[in-house]
């Protein structure tokens, strides 16, 4: 047991102080800081043309319409939009004055109050002014005609009046699943789709590296010769696996740096507007297993390498598998009971990603949830019980062999040290 501890140690600690690794988390940290700032940077790089008032000449071509164009041009000052009436001017002359800069819109009213025609001429990318300027004009639109049907204070307030409206499952006990939590949920599953593909693309890598380069320096017959191979491989992924910890660690701090820096509360993370809370419970475990699933295959691809050139070949299937699921999950967050996601979820390479999503999109049955961790458990269990043993002789095969028949002499070289 102390052999396994002094192997987690020293794997830990040589990957903690390594300057790549530290350069690398800086790097991290502060893209999540920018990111979660973005919108402030860029506010303050454009400085204050967001705020600068818009000006929309309209040009009124009304049969009796005349009071909304008259109403629009009395907007109010805190408006971002100054309206203005052109009188005697047709409507070309006005767009070429426009072009020149006069204007940086022009609205076209036509047709009559009941059946009122507007068009917005302007930028084709405006898509916030024409949705600020329709909504005004239709805002002026109803309370001209309200206006005209002489209706009290009380009548207009019971007509804008919104409706009660709930909605309840059919079956009994079921659960609604609203936008917001769908949101959280979705939130959730490609949080943990990314921590998985980074697990697998970077301390994949890590762990076949860090055999690879023993057995590259000779080092490992004499580890071999005092420590049992199956503790230095367990011992390896968890030293790694306590550097992904720390690494997360890093990126949450860096998280609560940039809200903090933003003005936003803490709380307002925890309190599960963006994250659905009662769903992380299982997304940690998940990864657990997931990163003891890819963990024992890359260690066990690290060992059947002799050189450090060969480990980006050897881990390229653990790299397919990883963008596969998160390919699958991409599609399946809009369709997340197709059968197709279903079956996925059995395979146990996407157990972790797919599960997650159909826990978080509430179309799971608890029997299949329990049923998907037992084969996940059990799949984590073989292979790392076929890791242990190939690894336990692919570290003292050197020369280059395809795998397959690496992982043959691997076995053999095995039962022979047994």
């Amino acid at each position: 047991m102390n052999n396994f501890w002094t192997i987690v140690g020293h794997t830990a600690g040589s990957r903690l102080k390594a300057k790549s690794f530290i350069i690398s988390t800086v790097v991290i940290m502060a893209i999540v800081i920018i990111a979660t700032n973005i919108s402030s940077i860029i506010s303050a790089f454009s400085g204050d043309e967001e705020n600068e008032v818009q000006q929309v000449a309209i040009i009124d071509e009304t049969e009796n319409a005349g009071d909304v164009a008259t109403i629009l041009a009395t907007s109010p000052e805190e408006s971002l939009y100054s309206f203005a009436v052109v009188e005697d001017a047709s409507l070309k002359a006005t767009l070429e004055s426009a072009r020149d800069g006069d204007y940086d819109y022009v609205l076209h009213l036509s047709g009559s109050q009941s059946e009122l025609d507007a068009t917005l001429y302007g930028g084709g990318d405006d898509y916030e002014a024409v949705a600020a300027i329709e909504q005004e004009v239709q805002r002026v639109k109803e309370a001209v005609l309200t206006s005209a049907l002489n209706l009290s204070e009380s009548d207009l307030a019971a007509i804008f009046e919104p409706i009660s409206f709930a909605q309840e499952p059919l079956e009994e006990g079921a659960a609604i699943e609203t936008e917001e939590s769908q949101m959280q949920a979705s939130f959730t599953v490609l949080g943990v789709t990314y921590v998985l593909f980074f697990i697998i693309v970077s301390f994949g890598v890590m762990i076949a590296t860090e055999v690879a380069v023993e057995k590259s320096s000779r080092v490992m017959e004499l580890i071999v010769s005092s420590v049992n191979p199956v503790v230095q491989m367990f011992g390896k992924l968890v030293g790694i696996g306590l550097v992904g910890v720390v690494n997360m660690v890093a990126i949450v701090a860096a998280l609560a740096i940039g809200m903090l820096i933003g003005g936003n509360e803490i709380g307002d993370l925890l309190s599960g507007d963006l994250i659905d809370m009662s769903l992380l419970g299982y997304a940690f475990f998940l990864t657990i297993l997931g990163y003891f699933l890819f963990g024992g295959i890359a260690a066990t691809l690290g060992a059947l390498v002799s050189r450090t050139e060969d480990v980006n070949s050897s881990i390229q299937p653990l790299t397919f598998i990883a963008m596969a699921g998160f390919f699958i999950v991409s599609f399946g967050l809009s369709t997340p009971d197709a059968p197709f996601i279903t079956v996925a979820s059995y395979i146990p390479f996407f157990t972790p990603q797919l599960l997650t999503m159909r826990i978080g999109m509430g179309v799971i049955a608890g029997w299949e949830i329990a049923l998907l961790f037992a084969l996940l458990i059990a799949s984590v269990v073989a292979v790392n019980i076929l890791a242990a043993r190939v690894y336990k002789g692919g570290v003292l095969m050197y020369g280059k062999v395809s795998m397959k028949e690496g992982i043959k002499q691997a076995l053999a070289l095995s039962k022979k040290e047994k």
